[in-house]
């Protein structure tokens, strides 16, 4: 390769670093959306729930492509729904909680079909419904069962009836501890729950009823210090706590003891409170969303008190920042625009490097309005939005740069001339393709059907071509150069 070409690729990586292009996974609904929800990554495939106005919110799965996302099973056959949700990995399978029309059950699946089969009923025992409340621990399911006679509480199961017990009563009588927000740590499970005494508080198990303890009463008042939002981070739990009038709602981290749970800092001082929320493990910091003086930004912590900062506004101003997703070297979040539109943004946890991701068409207002969470799984994340009024709430996924460059150097001659000072051609191209080509900055500089690919007017300079299928998948992506 000559040095003309190594200052292009070098180039290339650099563009395509930044220029992250959303694509429509599938238009599932043709007639408006497809109510997506419940997105995970299970062993590479992506899992979740939709509504294709047939066979109505059942599971669906995919593998990042259009040919790949399909229907997996019409649990509760026509337009009746299975609702599933919680979907796990499991004993090499993938197991879900979802309802065929006689109430919520634990199902399993292998990918396909036929291999999507019923696990599971106990009959006293319901809820498996609620997402946050059902997790596999020590190779066994634990979850939040509710009976009439217990309420909500701590069960467990090892996929059989003899083998589906309760752990704990900790709220005795019928009306139930409530546990959620199951989240591992140093080998135990920690989650919030609720007794009688202490109201919802940090609680701790190790899959036995001896070893299901209160970590500490952090609200020593009559309140509930209500743990949210349980992450990792350099071997330390950290977790939204309130410990009442004296803080108010901030950030919190434990060592798994009682003298090692502490507040991190806090952040509104006094009474008030910061509210932190959808915490997540970036760049050996923990990062998250926290309100001040009324507005929600985000916010990087190392665990100590000097260490937890926000991250100050560029150009790109932004407000409410949510669902964040740490995927490779890139922070992910949905963020509002003015107050009203909530669009896609990205950092690399600098200022100079949050940016909001282009829309991959005409902009649309509130694309990601409401938003269900973003998902990564392999070199895509996966996420819904509206971005085609005419197309409704869909998933979308965008490659990672990584994907991008391979993607792009591995066919990089299928369009050609290139460098090219007007028209270009494109071998194999796709029936009734259509064609967009992306400046560095990100923005859309051209679209035209595939046959009709002329560069002519443009400015000279590196773009990002994108070659889409007639449903709106993308077949081919790279670099072309414009002299």
């Amino acid at each position: 390769m000559n040095h003309r070409y190594l200052t292009l690729a070098f180039l290339a990586c650099s563009f395509f670093a930044s220029a992250q292009v959303p694509t429509l996974l599938r238009d599932i609904n043709a007639n408006g959306g497809a109510n997506v929800s419940s997105i995970t990554c299970v062993d590479g495939l992506v899992y979740f729930r939709a509504n294709d106005d047939v066979h109505g919110n059942e599971v669906w799965v995919s593998d990042g492509t259009s040919e790949g996302t399909v229907l997996l099973k019409d649990i509760n056959p026509g337009l009746n729904s299975s609702y599933p949700v919680s979907f796990l990995n499991w004993n090499d399978r993938v197991y879900f909680a979802a309802d065929d029309g006689n109430g919520y059950a634990l199902w399993s699946t292998d990918g396909t079909e036929v291999g999507t089969q019923f696990e599971l009923a106990v009959d006293n025992v319901q809820d498996l419904e609620f997402s946050s409340r059902f997790t596999v621990y020590n190779n066994m399911v634990i979850f939040n069962g509710r009976t009439e006679a217990l309420g909500a509480e701590l069960w467990v199961s090892d996929g059989t009836v003899d083998g589906t017990q309760l752990v704990k009563d900790i709220y005795p009588g019928s009306i139930g501890s409530g546990p959620r927000e199951f989240t591992e740590y140093n080998g135990l499970l920690y989650f919030a729950a609720t007794s009688p005494d202490l109201d919802e508080e940090l609680w701790v198990t190790d899959g036995t009823e001896a070893g299901t303890t209160l970590v500490m009463d952090i609200d020593e008042a009559s309140g509930s210090s209500a743990p949210r939002d349980l992450a990792v981070m350099n071997g330390l739990l950290y977790f939204k706590g309130d410990d009442g009038y004296a803080h108010g709602s901030e950030l919190w981290v434990t060592d798994g003891t009682a003298d090692g749970t502490v507040m991190v800092l806090d952040i509104v001082p006094g009474g008030n409170e910061s509210l932190p929320q959808d915490l997540v493990a970036f760049n050996n910091e923990l990062w998250f969303s926290a309100y001040t003086g009324g507005t929600a930004n985000l916010w990087h912590s190392d665990g100590t008190a000097e260490g937890t900062q926000m991250l100050a506004l560029g150009s790109a101003e932004y407000s409410s920042p949510a669902y964040l997703c740490a995927q490779g070297d890139k922070l992910y979040f949905t963020a509002f625009i003015g107050g009203s539109d909530e669009q896609l943004w990205v950092s690399d946890g600098s200022t100079a490097g949050t940016t909001q991701i282009v829309y991959p068409g005409p902009q649309l207002n509130g694309a990601l309005y409401p938003a269900d969470g973003i998902t990564g799984c392999g070199d895509y994340i996966f996420f819904a939005a509206s971005y085609d009024a005419a197309v409704g709430a869909e998933p979308y996924t965008l490659l990672s740069p990584v994907g991008i460059v391979e993607q792009a150097l591995a066919d990089q001659d299928r369009i050609y001339p290139n460098p090219s000072t007007g028209r270009l051609f494109m071998a194999d191209p796709p029936p009734n393709g259509m064609f967009q080509l992306y400046a560095s900055n990100g923005s859309l500089a051209l679209e035209s059907p595939v046959r009709k690919m002329d560069i002519s007017v443009l400015p000279k300079g590196l773009y990002l071509a994108r070659v889409t299928s007639a449903d709106g998948a993308v077949v081919h992506t790279q670099r072309v150069v414009k002299e």
